[in-house]
């Protein structure tokens, strides 16, 4: 029996096929992802106001690795010009970047959280076994 309705993973198929077709692990990950990239989407909002362009290319990066689970071509890989842009101090075009980026950031992490509100999900604990 699948875990996901026939829209998410035509939605998904992608990441589907990165986990093997597990859908067991596909929403394990969506559960890891749901809780961590709020907190980071704010994190690097705070840091891009701040100017902390580090911080902001090392928050950006791992945010990439969190979502690339699930997509690889936009939003995600639009968040590498951010990265860029902060590791070489553009400022302004890190501004730029961040701010056109968050909204579409959002609606795809607002996907992935419903991967996990869809269904009897499994633990976490599973992954870790793994």
């Amino acid at each position: 029996m699948s875990l996901l309705n026939q829209s998410q993973r035509a939605q998904f198929s992608d990441a589907l096929t990165r986990v093997g077709g597990d859908e067991e692990i596909l929403i394990a990950l969506a559960e890891m992802a749901a809780e961590d990239a709020p907190p980071m989407l704010d994190q690097l909002q705070g840091q891009v106001q701040a100017e902390q362009w580090g911080a902001v290319a090392q928050t950006a990066h791992a945010l990439k690795g969190l979502l690339s689970a699930f997509e690889t071509g936009p939003p995600v890989e639009e968040l590498q010009p951010l990265i860029d842009a902060a590791r070489s101090s553009q400022g302004e075009a890190a501004h730029a970047v961040f701010g056109d980026l968050r909204p579409s950031l959002q609606s795809l992490v607002g996907q992935v959280r419903r991967l996990t509100e869809s269904t009897e999900s499994p633990s976490v604990d599973r992954l870790r076994k793994l």
